[in-house]
C-alpha cells in the first residue's frame, strides 16, 4: 500500500515497490516510484529523504446527489485540497480505507513542484466530507461522486487519476461510468479481484455492517472495529467520527467482478497505467498483483523477475540494488 507511505502506513509495507507503466507522463511516474520505495525499518522523514509535506487549505464544494442514490439531501458538502490550481497536467487522488486527502501530502509536493495540479479528494464519511445516512458506497455512487466533485470545480477532463488500495476500485469504476474522463491511471497497492488477506474472511463485513445498525450494539461494535484496525497498524486516533465504521460499509460494497471488468477494459483500451505494490506487503499480498496484471496486459512478478534490459541484466536485480 502506498498512500500512508507518506504518513501513517510506512510501517505497514515492505521493500521495494514494484513498478510497471505504459508510456506517458514519465516524470509523473518516476516521481511516484521514487516516493514509493522504502524499507520497513526506516520510517522517519529524514531516513526516507522525503520532501517537505504540503497541507493546502481544505476547500469545500457542493456535489449534487441526483445520481448518488441519495434522497435525504440535494447535495453533499465535499472537501478537497487543490494544490497548484493553475498547473498542468491535472491529477486527482482517491484515498483508501481508512484514509483522506492527508495521505498524499508527501506525494503532492514533487508533483506540484513539477507543475502538476494536484486535487486530493475526501470521499463521503472520510476527512471533512460528511456522509449522508443514505449514501451507499457502491462503485457507481463513488465514481459519480468523484466525477461530480471534479465537474463542480471546473474539471471536465482529468489527466491523471491516482488511487490507493480501496480507492483504486473507485478510480477504475470511472472507466465504465465516465469513459475517457481520465487519461492516465496510477494504482497504488490496489485491491484485487477478490478479497485480499486482511479482508478475509470476507463474511465479516456484511455481519459487522448489520450489527452496526442495531442501536444497542453500535458503541461496542465501534470500539471493537477501532481496536481491530489499530491491530492492523492503522492510526485510528487520526480518523474522523464514524470513519472506521464507514470503512466496513465501503468494503462491504466492493464489487470485485466490476473491478475486474474495469481493469480488463483498461487493458483492452491500452490505457497508460502505473501499477505499484510492495514486494512484502502484509495487507495486499503479491498474488493480488499477479492476478491484476494480466487483465491490464502487463507482466506478472515472475515474468518481470526474468525480464532483462538490453545489456542482459535482469530488471529484478536492478530494482533490488
Amino acid at each position: 500500500m502506498i498512500a500512508r507511505l507518506s504518513a501513517n502506513l510506512k510501517a505497514q509495507h515492505g521493500e521495494p515497490m514494484v513498478k510497471i507503466a505504459r508510456p506517458g507522463y514519465q516524470y509523473f511516474c518516476s516521481k511516484l516510484i521514487s516516493m514509493t520505495t522504502f524499507k520497513p525499518d526506516k520510517i522517519s522523514q529524514s531516513q526516507f529523504n522525503l520532501p517537505k509535506p504540503t497541507d493546502p487549505e481544505i476547500q469545500f464544494v457542493d456535489v449534487p446527489t441526483e445520481n448518488l442514490g441519495v434522497t435525504s439531501v440535494d447535495h453533499i458538502r465535499a472537501s478537497y485540497t487543490d494544490q497548484n490550481p493553475k498547473g498542468f497536467p491535472v491529477a486527482f487522488t482517491v484515498h483508501g480505507t481508512p484514509g483522506s486527502h492527508f495521505d498524499f501530502r508527501y506525494l503532492a509536493t514533487p508533483l506540484s513542484e513539477a507543475g502538476v495540479r494536484v486535487i486530493r479528494i475526501n470521499l463521503p464519511g472520510f476527512g471533512s466530507t460528511v456522509k449522508p445516512h443514505d449514501f451507499i458506497y457502491t462503485p457507481v455512487n463513488k465514481a459519480n461522486f468523484i466525477f461530480g466533485l471534479l465537474q463542480a470545480i471546473g474539471i471536465n477532463k482529468a489527466d491523471i487519476g491516482i488511487g490507493h488500495s480501496m480507492g483504486c476500485a473507485t478510480l477504475t469504476s470511472l472507466v465504465s461510468t465516465h469513459p475517457d474522463f481520465v487519461s492516465l491511471y496510477a494504482l497504488l497497492a490496489s485491491c484485487g479481484i477478490r478479497p485480499h488477506q486482511t479482508m478475509t474472511p470476507y463474511a465479516i463485513f456484511p455481519i459487522t455492517v448489520k450489527l452496526l445498525e442495531v442501536p444497542l450494539l453500535y458503541k461496542p461494535m465501534t470500539a471493537f472495529l477501532k481496536t481491530s484496525y489499530a491491530m492492523l497498524g492503522f492510526n485510528v486516533a487520526k480518523t474522523v467520527k464514524d470513519e472506521i465504521n464507514n470503512c466496513q460499509r465501503l468494503c462491504n460494497e466492493i464489487d470485485f467482478k466490476f473491478h475486474a471488468k474495469n481493469l480488463r477494459l483498461m487493458g483492452d483500451k491500452k490505457l497508460p497505467v502505473l501499477l505499484a505494490y510492495s514486494l512484502n506487503d502484509h495487507m495486499v499480498q503479491n498474488e493480488i498483483f499477479n492476478e491484476i496484471t494480466p487483465l491490464l496486459g502487463l507482466k506478472t512478478l515472475p515474468e518481470m523477475a526474468e525480464a532483462k534490459d538490453k545489456g542482459g541484466k535482469r530488471h529484478y536485480d536492478k530494482w533490488m540494488q
